[in-house]
């Protein structure tokens, strides 16, 4: 189910958002995506949870296919269908949520690399998050100059500027001095591969070779971030 909700590059993104939910310390009972897509969209886990799940894109006329993709999910899986609307980042909402989850968003948010517009975007999200929330950022990272440069050339989110990561920024972006936890997986695999069994060999180079060993470096991470008020 991991693998299909993520849609594309699924074993990094699924490593590192189950370490991620892991380290919940209660089962969420309420969840809100911010900025999923019609071929991607990992809130519905937590349906299968029994948590009340709203899941949003930006633009109206991404709703159609985001609420295609939940209803096949959800027929397949026999889960209950969330609520689909739009929403944007920077936007209060009058409920809050156990858990707010942003995949492949915040690196898209400021295509100049303004770090204050990412800190804007996170502290936006925490607002919306209950006493104990948690905020879970699943994201691309900064992983070596030859990574980089690769995803500059040849990647379409580098292309199109997309913001790289690092371990360094993420801790920046800690506001009143709590940094968040972040983990890292994924070195080899740069994304989605030209073939299956590259894409395969890539993976199982992460999982048992590179996940181990590499802490603060990868091509994806999840960053947690909590309510100020409720992990003091």
């Amino acid at each position: 189910m991991l693998r299909r909700l993520f849609g594309w590059h699924a074993v990094p993104w699924t490593d590192v958002f189950c370490e991620a939910v892991s380290r919940l310390e209660t089962q969420p009972r309420t969840v809100l995506e911010v900025g999923a897509s019609g071929v991607s969209a990992p809130s519905l886990y937590f349906l299968s949870k029994g948590a009340a799940v709203d899941v949003t894109c930006y633009a109206d006329d991404e709703l159609p296919s985001l609420k295609a993709f939940c209803k096949s999910i959800c027929e397949e899986y026999r889960l209950p269908m969330p609520s689909v609307r739009t929403h944007d980042v920077f936007s209060a909402t009058r409920q809050t949520y156990d858990v707010v989850l942003l995949k492949g968003v915040l690196g898209g948010l400021d295509r100049n690399h303004n770090l204050q517009e990412f800190s804007r975007a996170i502290d936006c999200c925490k607002g919306m998050l209950s006493e104990k929330g948690r905020l879970i950022i699943l994201d691309k990272g900064w992983c070596s100059p030859v990574h980089n440069l690769f995803l500059r050339r040849f990647g379409d989110a580098g292309r199109a500027n997309w913001h790289y990561f690092s371990q360094e920024e993420l801790e920046a972006l800690a506001v009143n001095g709590e940094r968040p936890e972040v983990i890292w997986k994924g070195f080899a695999s740069v994304g989605t591969m030209p073939s299956k069994g590259l894409q395969r060999f890539a993976d199982i180079l992460d999982t048992r070779i590179f996940n181990r060993f590499l802490s603060q470096k990868g091509t994806v991470f999840a960053a947690l971030y909590g309510n100020d008020a409720g992990h003091r």
